[in-house]
């Protein structure tokens, strides 16, 4: 099984981190196009990715003018994930653009056949901390906050594919993937 985790960042010319557990082979690193994006994790089972996949229930953009605004900023996984974390409303300017990247990330990667899930990695990083876990995959000592990122990513896509998860949100409208502690820790 091959999970991988992506830190997007909302436009080409960014850094984009990347990471892919292979077994028990990591690899990390960056990249900057939507193409160099596809083609890394394209042959991974799973994808986490660090970016909104998915609009709030009744939109069809996230453009203030649009009719559609009346349906609010947040989705109900946004509103549910502020039990451990705080997130940015998807409507506001720089999280505009990288939750339409990621419905276009989600959608070439699924057409390829892969899995692709939502998550944030610094609440899941928080939790797995306040659970006293530490699960170190490699040295990420001189790795950016966006490799570091997208590991923690992988991670989540990894516990995903072994159950070890919990979902908030409705699956309807876009759910985000966190790691279940509890679970986690009786299976370490």
């Amino acid at each position: 099984m091959s999970v991988a985790g992506v830190d997007l960042a909302a436009s080409d010319g960014n850094e984009t981190g990347v990471a892919i557990i292979d077994g028990r082979r990591v690899k990390v690193f960056s990249v900057f196009s939507f193409d160099e994006i596809i083609h890394s994790v394209k042959s991974a089972d799973t994808v986490a990715v660090d970016a909104p996949l998915s609009l709030p229930r009744g939109r069809c953009c996230l453009r203030s003018d649009c009719s559609c605004s009346r349906h609010g900023h947040f989705r109900r996984a946004d509103l549910e994930i502020r039990r451990y974390g705080s997130v940015l409303p998807l409507t506001w300017r720089g999280m505009r653009e990288l939750t339409m990247r990621g419905i276009r990330i989600r959608e070439a990667l699924e057409s390829h056949g892969v899995e692709v899930i939502e998550t944030h990695p610094r609440t899941a990083e928080g939790m797995m901390k306040n659970a006293g876990l530490q699960m170190e995959l490699c040295d990420t000592s001189t790795m950016s906050i966006h490799q570091r990122d997208a590991l923690t990513a992988a991670l989540v896509a990894l516990l995903y594919s072994e159950g070890n998860f919990i979902e908030l949100g409705d699956p309807s409208e876009g759910t985000i993937i966190l790691p279940d502690v509890e679970e986690t820790q009786s299976n370490i």
